[in-house]
Formats: structure tokens, C-alpha cells, sequence
């Protein structure tokens, strides 16, 4: 072999040796990395790859419904599409924007931006319109997907708008009722594993939970939408037609202290809130606070009549609608020379009111007006809701207690008046107002229940009933309020027109007043009270004249839709020339009990041998074919509570005639509108409710 060979076989031999040991190093190294990875740092990285591909989805349960009284609808969850993109699947953002483009209220720009994001996942559309999420499936573009999520959804748009308030797009609730109740509302929060693959999308790790185990709580209010509608309605026509700023209404039952109705003007829809100010959405009848005015003054005539200071007939010189105190000057709206203590009331006098208010002094005035609530607030459960403002009567100067006497000096919410006047209405027996009626569960059961509260008695039922008599001579036709008054039915009212306080000039503005009435009906026998102020009328400030009207309304419909029949022509107000003292000597037969630990609703006394007979025997008596009025007076003298369902006459009821009382026991009256003769069958009358 030549030495040529032999050089080039060496050459081999060291090439292969030092590709070899190449190969061997190489190997070594991959083997220390890996060991390296798989020891040292495991731990991490592991950790790592859990936080790159797991993912835990948050998921809210279904809302709870917020229903009327008699299971409207007011606030529902709905599901709808939402629209979201992948822009990394995206090969075109411009052409796929184009396409999108008709079906979305989008610019061009933004969902380009949107399309070209670096994010994995972007939103371009949360909850919208199913037919724009229809025609966007039917483009199928690469990228683009669509879900579906929950909505929060108003069915009757403005109706009790600032009352109900609104949820966020992630389903918390931000204001009104949706924000107060929003922990009993909202239900369960939920997370699900899963797992994001190499194209972003996330994969479930598990199956889905029984979503329904933690749909939320739904709320029945005491609020009657019917009544709630007409109130809104009314209002709005009164401030259009004065030019008002603003209209406020509220209705109380005045027995239990439900409130029917809390209506505000300007209306308000919360399925649009972000098209209104947050000014708009405040419940301004628990949240602003305005001088009465006039429609104060019954509650000064109710207190000098407790203390007798006074009575109906007493007679005081108004010394021709003109006095001086100090350098200041009290004037009446018609001079008069001497009236009642009655008719002070029926002619809204301020001087004769300011001189029954002399009767009970300083001292005794704040006391009453403290007792009816004023000052304080009423505890109905609203958020905002403000206590009102009256000085102590250390700082009263003598003007300021005739102007206190005459509703002026004080402010009140529209809530805290309809709850002093209620409580004139029913005896004098300041009720807590509830909004709440009760609580259901997802199968519909009551988990919760309010029950009527007694704050305290202000006033005996005597002087209660006088008052209410008085009260009823301002709807007579001499009297202030006769737009009011209603064909059938007695009311008792009290107009009201308050000069307000110029916020820039911290003065009485002689262009800024606000209207009112307020009262209750019948006057007899009261079932509902009802407040309107007609804020910043234009034309006219008389509350007669801005306010009554609106009034009449809502109670006419308050009064049909729960049934009240008029009263019989014995039983009704008479105002003759010996009226006053008729009313005075029947005013000493009225009844009224107070529970001692004052938390439920007073028992009335009511003549029924058939509710004694049944209370006697522990047994249920046959409340078929009564009236409204009578069938609770009878429930109530067994001690029962019952529901109500419908209006007109007790068609049916559950549990029947004869069944045992029970601590437990739960009964529901079914009415109708039905013919007298279809009452009394055991078969539902034609048109009832089942």
C-alpha cells in the first residue's frame, strides 16, 4: 500500500473519530437537558402548562323574575346571541369586516381594529339582535362565532322604570330594586374547567352542572301594575299639560301599608339606560324632599282634636285672610272672617290653621309631626330613600311655626306624606310601608313572606274619623279640592301649593311652587291613599287644579281594580247643618285594638256571627259571595290573613268552608265580577279567575 493510501485512510479514521465524539457530546448534552427539565425544573414547568392551556369559566345562574302583586311580569331574563371573533383565524379582517359590516351599529374602523386585535378572543357584539346574529351565521366567515348568554329584559319598558332600576351587561344589578335585592336575585356564581387547544378555543373538561340547581330568588312586589300604569299616565298628562318640571304619585293600601303604585315623571325605561341621565333614574318620591304645603295641614287639626284642644265646630277669627307676626305678613288665598275648626280645612286657610296649631303650642306641634313619621324615614326598604327636615321647636321663631303649622319650614318625601295621611285613613295607626310582597324560590314556592307592621298609634280612632270628615268638606263644592271628588264615593283630601326655595338664591322663588293633593277613599271607610305633586306647573300652581285631577284617577282606578263597591247611603258622610256633631257622636263607636308587641297588623272589630261562630268552632266560615270589603273583615276576626285574587265578589276559596284553622293555615280568595246569582254555586262563575 503506497503511503498516499495510507495518509488518506489515517484522515478517515480521524474525520470518523471527531464525529463520533461530536455525536456523543450532542447526545450527552440532549440527555443532561432532559434529565435537567425533567428534574430541576418539572415543577415549574408543569405549573406553566397548566396556566397556558387550563381555564376556568366563570358562569352566572339565571336571574330571579321581579313580578306585581298579581305575578306580571316587570324584570325577566331572556337568552340572546352574542358575537365574538378569533382574529387569528381571521385571514382577511378588512373583506370579513365588509361582510359584518350591514348586520352590526359598528363603524368600519372600530371592527376592523377589533379583527386585527392580537388578543385570541374578542367581542364584537354582546347581546344582539337575533336576526343580526342570524343573517352573521348564515355568512359563515372563518373567525366569526356566535353565543348565546343572558339578558335582562323590562316587558312593560317604563312602567315603574326608577322603581325597578337595571342590571350591567355582566348581570349585576347597578340601581333601583335590581341593585337592593340584587344578592337575592342574582343566585349562584359557578366555575367549569376546561382547556384551550393550540387554535385558542377552550374545551370542557367536565360536563356542565345542572345550571337550574342555582337560578336566583324571584321578588313579588306589592305594586299593582294596573294601578301603577293608570298613576304614570296621569301624571304625565298633568305635567304636559302645565308645563311641569316633574310629576310624582304614590298609592298605600292604608290597612296594610302596601304600596299599589310609585310613579315618576319624567319616565325612565331601563332597557335603554344608557339613552338617560342618571338624574332620570332616581325614584324621586323616596329620594327628593319638598315642602308639603297645605297638604300638612290635617295632621295639625288631627293632633288639637286628640288633645282636645279643639273640636270640629270650634270657631276662630281669621282676621279677613291677613296677620302680622313681627315684620312678617300671613296671608290666605280668600279672606274669611270666622270659620271652624272644619272649615279651616275645607278652605285650606293658613291663618286658621296657624291659631288651631297655637292650641297645642310648639312643642306639642313637633311632637305630632314626629309621630306621623315626618323627620324620619319610613324604612320601605329602598335605597337613597331620605328622611325629610324639621327643626327642633328650640329654633322655631313664631313665623316659622305659623309657616310649620301650614306645611312651610319642613320637607317631607312624596313616601313619608302618603304614609302620615294613611294613617288618618285607617284609625290612626302609622304602617310601615312595604314594597316586598314576598320571596319565591325557582319551583315557585314562598320562601319569604312580609306581613303588615304596625310603627305606632299616632291618634285614636275618634279623632281619626273627625279628621276624615273634615277632610271630605275640601272635595264639597265650596271646598278646594272638588276635582276630586268622585260620583259614589266620599273622598277625603287636602290640596296643597308650596312656594319652593330658588337653589341659586337660596330664596322663596315667586315663579317656583309645587301642586298637591292627597287623600284617601271612601272616606268612610278607607282602603287606598293616594299622593300627587305636580312639580314647576306653569300656568297654574293651585294643587286643585295641577294635582286633584291626576288624584281622581288613580283612585278611581285603585278603587275598581281591588273591588271596593260604594258604600250604602246609612253608612256614607252627610253633611247637613248638624253634620259635625253627627260625625263627632259616631266617631265615639269606632273600634280599634293594637297588638301589644306592635308588629302586625291592628285587628279590627268587626260585627260577623258568622266569623264568631267560625272562630268558635275553629273552622273556616263561607266567605263566598261577599265583597272584598266584607270577606277580609271576617278573615281578619278569625285571625287569617288572606290572599286575594282578582276583583269583585269571593267566587271561590281555598281551603273550603268548614276546614279547620290551623297556625299554619294559608287563604286564598279567588273574586270575580260575575252576576250576584253566579256567586253562590259551587262552580266558578263564568269570567272568574282558576
Amino acid at each position: 500500500m503506497s503511503s498516499e493510501s495510507k495518509n488518506r485512510q489515517k484522515w478517515v479514521r480521524v474525520r470518523m473519530a471527531f464525529v463520533i465524539t461530536l455525536l456523543v457530546c450532542g447526545l450527552a448534552a440532549v440527555i443532561g437537558r432532559v434529565y435537567y427539565l425533567q428534574t430541576v425544573q418539572a415543577a415549574d414547568l408543569q405549573e406553566m402548562s397548566v396556566d397556558q392551556t387550563a381555564r376556568k369559566i366563570k358562569v352566572k345562574a339565571k336571574r330571579g323574575s321581579i313580578l306585581d302583586r298579581r305575578g306580571v311580569e316587570l324584570a325577566v331574563t331572556i337568552e340572546v346571541p352574542s358575537i365574538f371573533a378569533r382574529p387569528k383565524q381571521i385571514e382577511n379582517p378588512r373583506l370579513a369586516a365588509r361582510r359584518l359590516m350591514p348586520h352590526m351599529d359598528v363603524s368600519f374602523k372600530t371592527l376592523v381594529k377589533k379583527l386585527e386585535s392580537d388578543s385570541p378572543f374578542v367581542w364584537l357584539d354582546r347581546q344582539a339582535k337575533p336576526s343580526s346574529a342570524k343573517a352573521i351565521k348564515k355568512l359563515d366567515i372563518d373567525g366569526i362565532g356566535i353565543t348565546t348568554g343572558s339578558k335582562r329584559y323590562y316587558p312593560l319598558q317604563e312602567r315603574a322604570g326608577q322603581l325597578l332600576g337595571f342590571v350591567g351587561i355582566d348581570g349585576n344589578g347597578l340601581e333601583g330594586l335590581e341593585r337592593t335585592l340584587d344578592e337575592t336575585l342574582a343566585g349562584g356564581e359557578f366555575s367549569i374547567a376546561g382547556m384551550r387547544d393550540a387554535r385558542g378555543r377552550t374545551l370542557l373538561t367536565r360536563d356542565l352542572p345542572q345550571f337550574r340547581k342555582f337560578e336566583g330568588d324571584s321578588v313579588v312586589l306589592t305594586i299593582d301594575e294596573r294601578i301603577q300604569r293608570v298613576a304614570e299616565q296621569a301624571v304625565t298628562e298633568q305635567v304636559e299639560k302645565h308645563d311641569a318640571k316633574g310629576g310624582y304619585a304614590v298609592a298605600i293600601d292604608v290597612n296594610t301599608g302596601e304600596v299599589l303604585a310609585l310613579a315618576n315623571t319624567p319616565n325612565f325605561d331601563p332597557n335603554r339606560f344608557g339613552d338617560f341621565s342618571s338624574k332620570d333614574w332616581r325614584m324621586r318620591n323616596i329620594t327628593d324632599t319638598f315642602e308639603p304645603g297645605s297638604t300638612f295641614k290635617p295632621f295639625v287639626l288631627a293632633a288639637a282634636l286628640e288633645k282636645g284642644t279643639v273640636n270640629l265646630n270650634t270657631q276662630f277669627d281669621t282676621e279677613k285672610g291677613r296677620i302680622k307676626i313681627g315684620r312678617y305678613t300671613i296671608r290666605d288665598s280668600h279672606a274669611h272672617d270666622m270659620l271652624s275648626a272644619a272649615e279651616i280645612i275645607q278652605v285650606s286657610s293658613n291663618i286658621g290653621v296657624y291659631k288651631i296649631a297655637q292650641t297645642l303650642g310648639k312643642k306639642g306641634l313637633y311632637q305630632t309631626l314626629r309621630d306621623f313619621g315626618f323627620g324620619s324615614r319610613t324604612g320601605v326598604g329602598l335605597r337613597g330613600e331620605q328622611p325629610g327636615l324639621i327643626w327642633p321647636p328650640d329654633r322655631w321663631a313664631e313665623v316659622s311655626f305659623a309657616n310649620i303649622a301650614f306645611g312651610q319650614g319642613l320637607t317631607a318625601t312624596p313616601l313619608q306624606t302618603a304614609t302620615g295621611i294613611a294613617a288618618l285613613a285607617n284609625g290612626g295607626m302609622l304602617m310601615k310601608p312595604r314594597i316586598i310582597k314576598e320571596v319565591r324560590d325557582k319551583d315557585g314556592e314562598v320562601v319569604e313572606q312580609t306581613r303588615p307592621t304596625l310603627v305606632r298609634r299616632v291618634i285614636s280612632p275618634e279623632s281619626a274619623r273627625k279628621t276624615a270628615w273634615a277632610m271630605s268638606l275640601v272635595t264639597l263644592e265650596d271646598g278646594t279640592g272638588t276635582n276630586a271628588a268622585m260620583e259614589h264615593f266620599t273622598v277625603a283630601g287636602k290640596t296643597g301649593t308650596a312656594q319652593k326655595v330658588n337653589p341659586e338664591t337660596r330664596r322663596y322663588d315667586p315663579d317656583m311652587w309645587v301642586g298637591s293633593f292627597v287623600g284617601f277613599a271612601p272616606a268612610e271607610k278607607p282602603e287606598v291613599a293616594v299622593i300627587v305633586m305636580i312639580d314647576e306647573p306653569q300656568d297654574t300652581h293651585y294643587g286643585g287644579v295641577v294635582a286633584a285631577p291626576a288624584f281622581k284617577k288613580i283612585m278611581k282606578e285603585a278603587l275598581s281594580v281591588r273591588g271596593v263597591m260604594p258604600l250604602p247611603e246609612e253608612e256614607r258622610f252627610h253633611f247637613d247643618d248638624e253634620d259635625a256633631q253627627a260625625v263627632a257622636e259616631s266617631a265615639k263607636s269606632v273600634e280599634s285594638t293594637v297588638p301589644e308587641d306592635v308588629v302586625t297588623l291592628p285587628t279590627v272589630r268587626v260585627e260577623s256571627p258568622d266569623a264568631d261562630q267560625a272562630a268558635q268552632d275553629g273552622t273556616l266560615p263561607d266567605l263566598r259571595g261577599l265583597t272584598l270589603r266584607q270577606a277580609l273583615a271576617k278573615a281578619r276576626r278569625i285571625g287569617v290573613l288572606p290572599q286575594i285574587d282578582g276583583w269583585g265578589r269571593v267566587v271561590s276559596q281555598e281551603p273550603a268552608p268548614g276546614q279547620p284553622i290551623g297556625e299554619q293555615t294559608r287563604l286564598t280568595l279567588v273574586l270575580s265580577p260575575a252576576t250576584r246569582g253566579a256567586l253562590f254555586s259551587d262552580e266558578p262563575a263564568a269570567g272568574s279567575v282558576k
